[in-house]
């Protein structure tokens, strides 16, 4: 299947989630357009420190697995390698953000395995991790409807856990890698190691629980016990836009999912507006940490070193 195709198929899968949304917010659009959505300042405000944080920890759980991998990095390097690279995913093609991290690394000094492992594993522990907080997110939902309405997901998770040890992410990948003529790969994680990165991971889905928790709470009153139950959802809905790898960045994927589950816990059309502008939410933040970047002088070298200007 050529790039073209796994590309027009992403896009009209998208196409139809969006549909089904656009359905189910035409049957509500008199509450939705009723609806307040003028944000609480304080809580909007948090939400965007949180997220900024948010950033910068999945940032450093790269730089630490890089690190774990036997690369000697500093953190504000590995930190600004990564958000720099995230704006690949802006450029057709859905690889260039890999690209550029690995390219960014080279330019370090980094070989392209030593780099390529690194965001193996972090993209395979952070997609792991996600499973994990929203199987242990259940224990938080009280309603027993809800939790029969989500079950067959359920019987699904134990493959998150499963990839939270490299042997049996190798098993998959290796014979991959043999049928386009690339040798195997190894990974040298102590178990000890492994257990850090899962509990790195599982703090930082906490931590993105308590953003999102804040960015509804500046659109509608939910109260604060429902923050573990918004990080497993929320998780989840990352984890199913990040493997519909036929989507561009998860593009419909996510905000269906969140659409869905919200949906049991706040008024659908809350949780469609919600859903919608967070995706609006991710992308300005990140165009915050762009602006960032273009004021600081050590990241606008690295930058134009890049790009060859």
């Amino acid at each position: 299947m050529t790039a073209l195709h796994r590309r027009t198929i992403g896009l009209i899968i998208a196409a139809v989630i969006f549909y089904f949304i656009g359905r189910m917010a035409y049957r509500e659009w008199d509450k939705i357009s009723g609806y307040d959505w003028l944000p609480s300042p304080p809580w909007f405000i948090a939400s965007i420190f949180l997220l900024l944080g948010v950033y910068l920890m999945g940032a450093f759980g790269w730089t630490l697995v890089l690190r774990m991998l036997g690369t000697r990095i500093a953190a504000t390097k590995g930190i600004s390698i990564l958000l720099l690279s995230l704006y690949g995913r802006y450029i057709p093609g859905g690889i260039w953000s890999v690209l550029g991290r690995v390219y960014l690394c080279r330019l370090e000094g980094i070989p392209d395995s030593r780099s390529g492992m690194s965001i193996l594993l972090e993209q395979a522990y952070q997609v792991a991790s996600a499973g994990l907080v929203f199987a242990i997110s259940l224990l938080f939902w009280t309603d027993t409807g809800s939790v029969l309405r989500v079950l067959p997901l359920v019987f699904i998770l134990p493959l998150f856990f499963v990839f939270l040890h490299p042997k049996p992410f190798l098993k998959i990948v290796n014979p991959i890698l043999a049928r386009f003529g690339k040798g195997p790969i190894y990974i040298s994680l102590s178990f000890n190691r492994m257990l850090i990165l899962t509990a790195y991971y599982l703090f930082y889905w906490g931590v993105t629980g308590i953003a999102f928790y804040s960015f509804i709470r500046a659109f509608y009153p939910l109260e604060g016990h429902y923050i573990p139950v918004l990080s497993g959802i929320f998780a989840i809905s990352f984890a199913a836009g990040y493997l519909a790898f036929f989507t561009p960045a998860g593009l419909g994927v996510r905000e269906g999912a969140l659409t869905i589950l919200l949906s049991l816990f706040i008024p659908t059309p809350v949780a469609i507006g919600i859903s919608l502008l967070s995706r609006l939410w991710l992308i300005g933040v990140e165009i915050v940490i762009l602006v960032i970047f273009l004021i600081n002088r050590e990241t606008r070298r690295m930058a134009r070193t890049a790009l060859g200007w």
